[in-house]
């Protein structure tokens, strides 16, 4: 071991990270954000509170990694050949995120971010771009093949994403039918018109 890696510690374990994220969604999940303390989250994934702060030093931070993390592991990696196949696909696993366990943890996180200015900028960077970001990349792969003419306005992939965001959320506090299909041709009959 150099000095060099003395001072840095004991290299972090990605299993202990991915207990701790998995222990966090279900503390979120049962219990919501008031429930939702390091410790409490520490001792569901049987790691001690210093192993947390290494990681992540609020419960804020580590609402962030959570996330991240659904994000990350549920929107990336589509690419189905056409606009309206990745579209369907965006929407697909934009409801399996909410109908999963991850769900009640997302909308815990999104209830409390009115509340809470530094999880509200947390979720702003970790979700609404993240699903921005991925909306766009659609996009670019649409124009590249020809299916549009052209990449569209950034200030239109904003409200977009804002759509796209607020019919996933309401669909999960008022319970309406999937409506999939009328989801995936407005959100078309919106890009192709933002061509015009």
């Amino acid at each position: 071991m150099t000095t060099n890696d003395a001072a840095q510690g004991r290299p972090k374990d990605p299993r202990v990270d991915a207990a701790l994220i998995s222990a966090a969604i279900e503390v979120l999940t049962e219990s919501g954000w008031a429930a939702f303390t390091t410790t409490a989250v520490a001792k569901r994934a049987g790691a001690s509170t210093a192993s947390l702060y290494r990681r992540w030093p609020s419960k804020q931070a580590l609402a962030g990694a959570v996330a991240r993390h659904i994000a990350q592991s549920e929107l990336s990696g589509i690419d189905t050949g056409t606009l309206e196949g990745d579209l369907r696909e965006l929407l697909d696993r934009k409801r399996q995120i909410l109908e999963t366990a991850t769900g009640p943890a997302l909308l815990s996180l999104m209830g409390q971010a009115a509340h809470d200015p530094e999880l509200r900028q947390i979720l702003h960077d970790d979700v609404y771009l993240a699903v921005r970001t991925q909306l766009g990349e659609l996009i670019a792969k649409a124009v590249r093949r020809g299916e549009l003419a052209r990449e569209i306005d950034p200030a239109q992939i904003d409200v977009l994403t804002l759509v796209l965001i607020g019919t996933a959320l309401a669909r999960s506090v008022f319970v309406v039918p999937s409506g999939r299909d009328a989801e995936l041709m407005m959100l078309l009959a919106a890009i192709v018109g933002a061509q015009a």
